[in-house]
């Protein structure tokens, strides 16, 4: 029997809901949404930017994709479009740090990721993802048969303190509505000899739903 589970958080007008339906689930705790800006002036006034993070239940728990299949489609859209700059990419390594520093808008681009906010020491790759109207129009970023992913053994896979990893940005005025699923591990655990005797268990949590607005 699949396990549900439904968290609601509040705060600076976003609501969270995360539903997850899988019985791979119980080292995924949830999905966050903060608010990183409140656009008031310029070309993204009356926008905001939103972070999406997986959490977990320990520090140096994996994730190494965030996927849609078949059985477990995958779509994160919004009501009006999705803000896309021009230097910009709809994955992180496209991202240039220096390009942030003459661009400032660069900052609020909308992207996804696993754990880096840009291309510094990033080694994310997409997988028959096709992206072609998220950053060409701001439309959704939707797949059955594709995913976003690092190998496990690179350090952005890795929840931090946090127990927090980073999945996307999304700067938009309307209304975001998402459904992913995300793959993982968690934290190996290892004798004094250097051998593993324990953790590295799956985790394959489906259908995590969140919208902010």
């Amino acid at each position: 029997n699949d396990e549900r589970m439904m968290m609601k958080e509040f705060g600076i007008s976003v609501v969270l809901a995360a539903l997850i339906a899988s019985p791979l689930c119980a080292q995924f705790v949830k999905l966050d949404v903060d608010v990183v800006a409140e656009h008031t002036e310029g070309i993204l006034k009356g926008q905001k930017t939103y972070r999406v993070y997986g959490v977990f239940e320990n520090q140096g728990d994996i994730v190494d994709a965030v996927y849609g299949e078949k059985s477990a489609p995958l779509e994160v859209k919004t009501s009006t479009s999705f803000y896309q700059h021009e230097r910009g990419g709809a994955l992180t390594t496209e991202i240039q740090r220096y390009d942030i520093s003459v661009a400032p808008e660069l900052a609020y681009d909308s992207w996804v990721t696993i754990g880096l906010e840009d291309n510094y020491l990033n080694a994310l790759s997409g997988f028959i993802m096709e992206f072609g109207t998220f950053e060409t129009e701001g439309g959704a970023i939707a797949t059955n048969n594709g995913a976003w992913f690092v190998t496990p053994d690179k350090r952005q896979a890795l929840a931090g303190e946090s127990k927090r990893i980073l999945l996307m940005q999304l700067t938009t005025d309307g209304v975001v509505e998402g459904i992913i699923n995300v793959h993982g591990r968690t934290k190996a655990i290892y004798d004094e000899n250097g051998e593993q005797i324990g953790g590295g268990d799956e985790i394959k949590a489906e259908g995590l739903v969140f919208t902010a607005q």
